[in-house]
């Protein structure tokens, strides 16, 4: 790159490559001190940048008011700035340019990717037609939540603690929201006995009684709900007093 003229002085007198280098104004800051020009250099782009130095560099070709020899920067140095910049700007034209042909180019693979999302939503639902269940399991967002078939969830936490008289073991389980009510089974732990009944209620807790004492029984429960019945709980097992 081209270097001032090291013996070139501006009208202060200071040197123009003189060491330190002089401080670069902010642009708003810059070429205020012009008692005539007005070149306002803080409010132009650098297009209008250039366009000045072009009038400039072409005013003074042959302008016998300001011979070369007084000339500072040298026209040298005033044409190797104008053509820098101008490199400098036309390698921003073509990062601009580039940028928004990608840009482009990825809006148009999004739309062919919403117009094939939409396309296979639309299929899902005519596949399977107003059924939220179904629906709610190809990953794509639904307008609502669905309610499965048998919508309640299995009870959690359920505990078998001895109850206060003999033959007796009272059960405890979380409740469920929206549950109507529970059913409770019991048999024998540890033995080929089915699963039997005991009753069905609308309390998360309940006292099961006549049980033979020393006997270990396994309890389970399940919740009712307005699609049906959900699955079993885990076993609780108890030794009944």
């Amino acid at each position: 790159m081209a270097r001032f003229d090291s013996s070139a002085t501006f009208d202060s007198g200071l040197l123009f490559d003189s060491s330190p280098p002089p401080v670069l104004l902010p642009k708003h800051k810059r070429s205020q001190n012009m008692k005539y020009f007005k070149l306002e250099l803080f409010k132009k782009t650098v297009l209008q940048k250039l366009a000045m130095g072009t009038t400039h560099i072409s005013a003074m070709t042959g302008n016998a008011n300001y011979p070369v020899p007084t000339r500072v920067p040298t026209d040298a140095q005033m044409d190797t700035a104008q053509v820098e910049l101008q490199e400098a700007q036309d390698a921003v034209a073509a990062a601009e340019a580039a940028w928004k042909a990608a840009i482009a180019a990825r809006d148009a693979k999004e739309l062919m990717w919403d117009t094939i999302i939409t396309a296979r939503a639309n299929n899902c639902e005519a596949v399977t037609p107003n059924d939220l269940v179904k629906l709610a399991t190809v990953g794509l967002p639904l307008r609502g939540t669905p309610t499965p078939v048998g919508n309640m969830p299995a009870p959690g936490n359920l505990r078998a603690t001895m109850g206060d008289d003999a033959g007796e073991i009272d059960l405890q389980w979380d409740a469920i929201y929206g549950a109507s009510s529970y059913t409770i089974e019991m048999k024998e732990h540890d033995t080929p006995a089915p699963w039997a009944q005991v009753r069905n209620q609308q309390q998360s807790k309940g006292t099961i009684e006549g049980l033979t004492p020393g006997k270990v029984y396994a309890f389970r429960v399940r919740a009712l709900g307005p699609n049906g019945e959900g699955p079993w709980s885990d076993e609780a097992v108890k030794m009944s007093p």
